[in-house]
């Protein structure tokens, strides 16, 4: 683990303090978040002081409404790593209970941010909220600042063309193209492609049956794109493969579980119980019932094709 992402806020080293703190669930690390932190990097560098970015786990909403939370783009440490590479000195990951987030919007200044960072400068995007009930807003925060000794900063928020119009690059929106297959366009408004990343499990073994075995990837709680089969990147062993990717509940026998299968290409090897990271770059096309397995293994046959075609980083 990287030791500049810090887990708990009694960890925050010395030197995080004096800081300027940008703070937020940051789900996806998108294009919208990196505006953020590169806001607060110009002003850090101005002042030879470090940038520090917040974020919690569990993401609030979960903890506030479990039912209705909508799934993670990211994985804690992937997240906190994210935000480390965009440009943070140090991202710190709050435990998020109902105690932290029941703090009235001036308590959760003084106490969280103050108490822990001591900040110069906050920096934040036009739609931030704080504070029990979502109180807080940029103009409470900007009045606690005038008391606690910090000056709040607002980035531009990132809007761009994915191909319906401009739009505004938010969480929301990247979840939205994911559970459309719009991987391409996830991978823009991210600024990188979308990735999930979890344990290879045991599965039916019927692609081993075709001379096409794949691994099974447990997605745990992060979202899964739209059904259907797409060219990516899988790293295991710290090492990338191209892959050829399904999602869905196979047709063609008759359908089963929801799976997210990849096939990697120029490997062999059990993964049974490995992390692996899939890495979408393409999609190829929908799931389809085919008449038997051997059209199956002839349709797989032209995605690894394709796959070769489409994705351009090397293997290994």
């Amino acid at each position: 683990m990287n030791p500049r992402c810090i887990t708990g806020l009694d960890n925050v080293p010395d030197e995080a303090r004096g800081c300027v703190l940008t703070l937020g669930n940051f789900d996806g690390v998108h294009l919208g978040h990196r505006s953020i932190i590169a806001s607060a990097r110009a002003l850090a560098d101005a002042e030879a002081i470090p940038v520090v970015a917040m974020t919690f786990d569990p993401p609030p909403g979960l903890v506030l409404h479990p039912d209705a939370s909508p799934q993670r783009l990211t994985l804690p440490d992937c997240k906190a790593s994210l935000l480390c590479e965009c440009g943070a000195d140090y991202s710190v990951t709050a435990q998020a209970n109902i105690e932290l987030l029941s703090l009235p919007p001036e308590d959760f200044v003084r106490e969280i941010l103050v108490g822990y960072f001591a900040p110069k400068h906050i920096v934040e995007g036009n739609n931030f909220f704080y504070g029990r009930n979502r109180a807080g807003d940029v103009r409470t925060l900007r009045a606690s600042g005038v008391k606690c000794g910090f000056t709040v900063h607002l980035a531009e928020s990132i809007v761009a063309d994915l191909g319906d119009g401009p739009v505004l690059i938010s969480s929301t929106l990247v979840r939205k193209l994911l559970l459309q297959g719009r991987v391409e366009s996830a991978a823009r408004a991210l600024g990188r492609p979308f990735e999930i990343c979890g344990t290879v499990v045991e599965g039916a073994q019927r692609g081993r049956g075709m001379n096409y075995p794949t691994a099974n990837v447990d997605p745990g709680s992060q979202i899964v794109p739209a059904d259907g089969v797409y060219a990516g990147i899988a790293r295991v062993d710290q090492r990338e493969h191209l892959a050829a990717i399904s999602i869905g509940d196979q047709p063609t026998f008759d359908g089963s579980a929801r799976a997210i299968e990849a096939f990697l290409l120029d490997v062999e090897g059990c993964f049974y119980g490995k992390i692996m990271t899939l890495s979408f770059e393409t999609r190829l096309r929908d799931q389809v019932k085919f008449e038997s397995t051997a059209e199956l293994a002839d349709q797989m046959r032209k995605d690894v094709e394709r796959v070769r075609e489409l994705v351009r980083q090397s293997p290994g």
